[in-house]
């Protein structure tokens, strides 16, 4: 099992059952919301995410367009996000304690990259999501 928390550690959580290792989507959302080149996440499946302590704490903004990032109230650190149409929890990577064996696998979105970000050659790309 692997843990994590926000930045100041009012909301931790667990996490296992990651699947299809750490991709980065580098959309122009996920780097507004980031503050970066891209977003590096993890899936973990619904049914092993458990929130540990600060739910009370979690704070919701969505877009007119319907993109949605959830964070921490106390110190404003993204957080986990329920995907219920994959049966999934979107995992920021850089939440995660200790080292969860987890290897970059995917980037996503690349034709909408910033274009002053070199990506490595030896990671599979995509143009938009997923499919």
């Amino acid at each position: 099992m692997t843990e994590g928390a926000c930045l100041c550690g009012a909301v931790r959580f667990s996490a296992t059952g990651f699947y299809g290792g750490v991709f980065k989507c580098h959309c122009s959302k996920c780097r507004k919301a980031f503050g970066g080149a891209s977003s590096a996440a993890a899936l973990c499946r619904e049914k092993d995410f458990r929130w540990l302590q600060g739910e009370s704490l979690i704070h919701r903004y969505r877009t007119e367009s319907g993109f949605t990032r959830f964070f921490c109230k106390e110190c404003g650190s993204i957080l986990p996000q329920h995907l219920p149409q994959h049966q999934s929890y979107w995992v920021p990577a850089g939440l995660l304690e200790g080292d969860p064996d987890l290897t970059l696998r995917k980037h996503i979105h690349v034709d909408s990259k910033a274009a002053w970000e070199v990506l490595d050659p030896d990671t599979p790309t995509l143009p938009e999501g997923f499919a």
